[in-house]
């Protein structure tokens, strides 16, 4: 089976007065030979380096910008020589910014759809699950095709897609009955309604469903991108790394260069693993939960904040967090009783592959205030779209690890109200051990068993936001207009950041309230 997965690219920075001469060229037609060769010169000459070479030279040149980007243009290869050594032999990884893509990304799965999001330097447009009425496509992982696991994927995927189809009206019809009093002869008002409806519905579909993407970013992060996907353990992902390479090969070569798979993406999560599991089962960690490091134990049911960390502490417990299936607090206790040695050789493994254009962890982030929120795949699908915090998450729970037991799904109240809750729950239950099918007796890679694991399925993250970020994550997810399930975690989210820091967070709210508020705090 051939993979659905398609990259384009649509989109580049070129050079304006570049554009315009062959404009002014082109509208003289095209019936002087000469003319046609000048157009068809000048087109072969359109890359982005040459507007980062142009813009390298500024700080030593004494030339006008528009003077240094039309001697560029004239002199590609130049450009080209100018931009390999300012970002590759002087380390001026900046220049490489001033150069900017932009992809169509369609058929990759929504599991994948998160590995290529984890960056945050980027820009992401994604087709709406909660807008579009899904028509079953999804992705049959490579390493599954062809197996005998192939065949119970599929009816898996079955199972899922049809109680979509088979309830979508009965949960948009549910949202209708609780709003009486909107208009269904507005469009948008009806649009709205049938909105949530599929919003619900898709609780049920697995993380293999295909998503469309509008993908934009600087060569410097594409750069860094490529790499990162090359290094994945899902065949999908490494393929998604290799396209991305192909359509920009031969375009900007000058200003990408270290995009191969390397050890630090693909070795030092796997070995913080084993080193994490060695650890918790030399000293029979106990993990019955207990908080600790809090101040006052602020906690509401699915978000616990921890305030007045210690930097030391917490980026250790963050690497074992993201290590292993436990809860933070219990990986606050697990620092708090490891000898020094052992912190050093936790921090070793994280950084033993590192090279100098290599960045440190995102656990390196964590400070003195972190939240832990437990998140299904649709909230999370939303939450990490607010790319400036720093987030770091635990694989999907449904299996039992180091003794803590998985976490319960999210299941929406239409569903619940509407008696489909138990087909649901036999929806998850049955994806949830054929996870562990495919992970522990067929040994697939843990991210290749998460593509059958649904929307409803959950998640331990950590957040790490300054109060300016919890503003702006408040007033997009606290609004009327945001879906149920990422509000719920906001304004969980809202109420103990409030409690904890009272007077630079008394305006937190949803940009629909942002007016009324304002109104009060500026009479």
């Amino acid at each position: 089976m051939d993979s659905p997965l398609q990259v384009i690219l649509a989109g580049m920075n070129v050079d304006i007065e570049g554009l315009n001469e062959i404009k002014s060229i082109l509208s003289g037609g095209y019936t002087d030979s000469n003319a046609r060769w000048n157009a068809s010169n000048l087109l072969s000459k359109l890359t982005p380096e040459t507007i980062a070479a142009s813009y390298a030279r500024i700080s030593r040149d004494p030339r006008i910008i528009p003077e240094l980007r039309r001697m560029a243009r004239q002199e590609v290869e130049r450009a080209r020589t100018t931009n390999q050594n300012l970002i590759f032999t002087m380390g001026h990884k900046s220049i490489a910014e001033h150069v900017f893509f932009n992809f169509d990304i369609m058929g990759l799965s929504r599991r994948a759809v998160e590995e290529l999001e984890r960056k945050r330097l980027q820009s992401y447009t994604e087709k709406s699950q909660r807008y579009i009425t899904l028509n079953g496509d999804f992705v049959i992982p490579p390493e599954i095709q062809g197996t005998p696991m192939e065949k119970e994927f599929l009816a898996l995927v079955e199972k899922q897609n049809k109680f979509y189809n088979d309830n979508l009206e009965t949960l948009i019809q549910w949202h209708i009955k609780q709003n009486p009093e909107v208009d269904l002869t507005n469009k948008s008002n009806k649009d709205r309604l049938e909105g949530y409806g599929k919003e619900d519905a898709r609780y049920a579909l697995s993380m293999a469903t295909q998503a469309q993407i509008g993908l934009s970013l600087s060569a410097r992060n594409l750069e860094s991108l490529i790499s990162e996907l090359r290094s994945s353990e899902s065949e999908e992902v490494k393929n998604l790394g290799q396209k991305l390479f192909e359509e920009i090969e031969e375009i900007a070569p000058s200003v990408i260069k270290y995009t191969e798979s390397n050890n630090y993406f693909s070795k030092t999560r796997k070995e913080l693993k084993e080193y994490v599991e060695w650890i918790i089962k030399k000293d029979k960690f106990e993990f019955k939960k207990r908080p600790v490091h809090t101040s006052g134990g602020l906690c509401s049911k699915d978000v616990e904040l921890f305030t007045h960390l210690e930097r030391d502490d917490s980026i250790p417990a963050g690497i074992i967090f993201s290590s292993s299936d436990l809860p933070f607090d219990s990986c606050l206790r697990l620092v708090d009783s490891m000898k020094l040695e052992e912190k050093k050789e936790l921090l070793k493994k994280a950084d033993a592959y590192q090279e100098k254009h290599d960045p440190k962890l995102r656990e390196y982030e964590l400070g003195d205030r972190v939240a832990e929120i437990e998140i299904s795949s649709s909230g999370f699908a939303q939450l990490k779209r607010h790319r400036m915090n720093t987030l770091i998450s635990q694989r999907y729970q449904c299996a039992s690890t180091y003794g803590v037991t998985g976490l319960n799904i999210t299941i929406p109240e239409s569903i619940s109200s509407t008696s489909l809750q138990q087909d649901l729950l036999n929806i998850a239950l049955d994806s949830s051990q054929f996870q562990k099918k495919l992970r522990y007796q067929v040994g697939v890679p843990e991210i290749v068993s998460e593509y059958i694991l649904t929307n409803a399925h959950k998640r331990r993250v950590l957040l790490d936001a300054n109060n300016r970020q919890i503003y702006a994550i408040c007033a997009e997810r606290e609004s009327e207009a945001a879906q149920w399930d990422i509000r719920n975690i906001s304004n969980q989210l809202h109420d103990l950041i409030q409690q904890e820091s009272p007077l630079t967070t008394a305006y937190l709210c949803g940009k629909d309230k942002f007016d009324k508020l304002k109104g009060k705090r500026y009479p």
